[in-house]
C-alpha cells in the first residue's frame, strides 16, 4: 500500500493555488512538479514551492514518482492533459467544469476507464458540512415529495476580470459565461439534491460585460421526479450577492445561502435538528466569492483531494467522478441550446 502520493499541477493560474495549498496540508501528499505553457509562471510557482517545473506536461508525465495530476488549465483545455495523463497511467483531478462539451467529457471518461485510472471533478461545495447535511435530509425523505428546487447565483465580476484573462467569457476556452464558470457549482448542488433534470427553457444574454458569452441567464427546469425549479445565474449584478439554494417539499423547506441556512421550516418541528441547523450556520465560512473570485475557503478542495487518495487506496470511484461531473455541464449546455433555439430542450 502506497504511503505517499506524488502530485503534479498542470496550469499555474489562480485556481492552482487551491490545489497547491491543499496538497501541502495532506500528510500523504507531496507536490513533485508544476506545468504551465508560460515557463516563467511555472518557474515562479515551482521555485516558490520547492518542486520541479515544466512548460510541457508530457515531461511531467514521465516522472515515476507522479501518481495524481491536477488539471487547472482554462476550461476548454482540460481534455488533452487529462487524456495524456490517463495514457501515462496517472490518476486525474480536473477543475470544474470537467470540460466544456459533452463530447470532450465522454472522451476523458473513456480514456480513464480504458487505462484503469480514476477521474475526479472538482465540486468542493459537495464537501461542505451544511450541503452534506441538507443532502442527507433530502435522501432520508425529510422534505416529503419534492415540489420545487431553485438555484440563484447573482454574482458580480468587474470588467477587468474578463479583460485580464482573454479566455474568460469565450465559447472556445470558457465554454460559456456566468453559468459555465461561476453558477456551475450551485447548479451541481441543485441536481444533486433534486435529481436528474428532464427539460429546460431559458434566456441568456450579455447585458453588462463586453463578452461573447452570457453574463445573465434565467432558466426554468423540470426534474424527472416532476418537480419544477428556477436557475438564475449572473456576473452582472453589482455588488454581488451570496449564492442561494432553495429546496421545497410537501413537508417543509430549506434555504441555504453559501454555507448558512436562512430558512429551515417544517410542518413537524424537530428540536435536535433545529439545533444542528443553528450550529452549522454559526460555523459557516463567510465567503465573499460572489464579488471576489478567490475569496473562498480551500478546505473543501483539501477534502476532495483526500477523497481521491482514499479512492485509490480503496479501489473505488471518487465521490465526484467523471459521470457526476458530466451532469451539470449537460444542464448548462441544454440551457444554452434552449436560449439559442428559443424553445424547450429535453435532456
Amino acid at each position: 500500500m502506497k504511503k505517499s502520493f506524488g502530485f503534479g499541477i498542470v496550469g499555474c493560474g489562480a485556481i492552482s493555488k487551491a490545489h497547491i495549498e491543499s496538497i501541502k496540508l495532506i500528510p500523504e501528499a507531496r507536490l513533485v512538479g508544476v506545468v504551465d505553457k508560460f515557463v516563467e509562471k511555472a518557474k515562479a510557482v515551482g521555485e516558490g514551492e520547492g518542486c520541479d517545473y515544466y512548460s510541457d506536461y508530457n515531461d511531467l508525465l514521465k516522472r515515476p514518482d507522479l501518481d495524481i495530476v491536477c488539471v487547472c488549465t482554462p476550461s476548454g483545455l482540460h481534455a488533452e492533459p487529462t487524456i495524456a495523463s490517463a495514457k501515462a497511467g496517472k490518476h486525474v483531478i480536473v477543475e470544474k467544469p470537467l470540460e466544456i462539451t459533452l463530447e470532450k467529457i465522454d472522451s476523458m471518461i473513456k480514456a480513464c476507464e480504458e487505462n484503469n485510472v480514476k477521474l475526479a471533478t472538482i465540486f468542493p461545495n459537495r464537501f461542505k458540512k451544511a450541503t452534506n447535511y441538507l443532502w442527507k435530509k433530502v435522501q432520508d425523505g425529510r422534505f416529503g415529495k419534492l415540489i420545487m428546487g431553485d438555484a440563484y447565483i447573482k454574482w458580480y465580476r468587474t470588467p477587468e476580470y474578463y479583460s485580464t484573462a482573454s479566455w474568460r467569457g469565450t465559447w472556445t476556452m470558457d465554454g460559456g459565461g456566468a453559468l459555465m464558470n461561476q453558477s456551475i457549482h450551485t447548479i451541481d448542488l441543485l441536481q444533486w439534491m433534486m435529481g436528474k433534470v428532464s427539460s429546460v427553457v431559458a434566456y441568456t444574454d450579455a447585458l453588462l460585460h463586453d463578452i461573447e458569452t452570457e453574463d445573465t441567464a434565467v432558466a426554468i427546469v423540470r426534474f424527472e421526479n416532476g418537480a419544477l425549479g428556477v436557475i438564475e445565474g449572473a456576473t452582472s449584478l453589482y455588488p454581488g450577492f451570496p449564492n442561494r439554494l432553495e429546496i421545497h417539499g410537501s413537508k417543509g423547506a430549506a434555504i441555504l445561502e453559501n454555507e448558512k441556512f436562512t430558512t429551515w421550516n417544517f410542518i413537524d418541528s424537530d428540536e435536535q435538528e433545529e439545533n444542528e441547523i443553528k450550529r452549522l450556520s454559526e460555523a459557516a465560512n463567510k465567503s465573499t466569492s460572489f464579488s471576489d473570485p478567490m475569496a473562498f475557503n480551500f478546505d473543501p478542495h483539501r477534502r476532495q483531494i483526500e477523497d481521491m487518495i482514499a479512492a485509490i487506496k480503496e479501489d473505488r470511484a471518487p465521490f465526484i467522478d467523471g459521470y457526476e461531473g458530466r451532469k451539470a455541464v449537460e444542464i448548462i449546455a441544454s440551457i444554452y441550446r434552449s436560449s439559442k433555439e428559443g424553445r424547450p430542450v429535453d435532456l
